[in-house]
């Protein structure tokens, strides 16, 4: 059962720990100009955008990476989610969390597997936000060490150890 304690909780975390990305990446000067890093933070964060505009009941707009000519359009662009996302949460019961969400980009599944995908949950999508950032936060982790970087620590248990404090954007 998902929890929205819980889930406001990784959230959190997930905040303190994309700022913390963000503070190497514009230290680095490498980083400003590798394409393959641009375009993952852009995955990163528009994902998270693009949930929260199922949230809303937005209308789906896909995006594309070179819509951005610098990473700092990009990180602009990702401060919105958290204030967003944030609201959402603090209006939810966790009885709210089994309603059908459906995904507009759920059909690229259906493509791509042959069967239609089964209903997810308000509660589930949420979820899966949480765990796509930290997927793609680590591989933007690895990039970041590629170009002669060094990744700050960005562990829940990390953010647990320091006291979980709020996030330094």
């Amino acid at each position: 059962m998902i929890y929205v304690e819980s889930l406001a909780e990784l959230y959190a975390h997930m905040e303190w720990a994309d700022a913390r990305v963000w503070s190497v990446v514009e230290a680095l000067e490498k980083a400003q100009t590798d394409e393959n890093l641009r375009k993952r933070l852009f995955h990163l964060h528009f994902t998270q955008l693009a949930f929260l505009g199922v949230w809303r009941g937005d209308d789906f707009q896909m995006r594309k990476a070179d819509e951005f000519d610098a990473i700092a359009q990009i990180k602009a662009e990702a401060r919105t989610f958290y204030p967003a996302a944030g609201k959402i949460l603090a209006g939810l019961h966790d009885s709210d969390l089994s309603k059908p969400t459906p995904l507009p980009w759920a059909r690229f599944y259906a493509r791509q597997s042959g069967r239609e995908p089964a209903m997810t949950t308000l509660g589930e999508t949420m979820m899966q936000v949480a765990l796509h950032t930290q997927h793609h936060r680590a591989q933007i982790n690895t990039k970041i060490r590629e170009l002669g970087g060094e990744p700050k620590l960005v562990d829940y248990i990390g953010w647990v150890w320091a006291g979980r404090p709020q996030a330094e954007w």
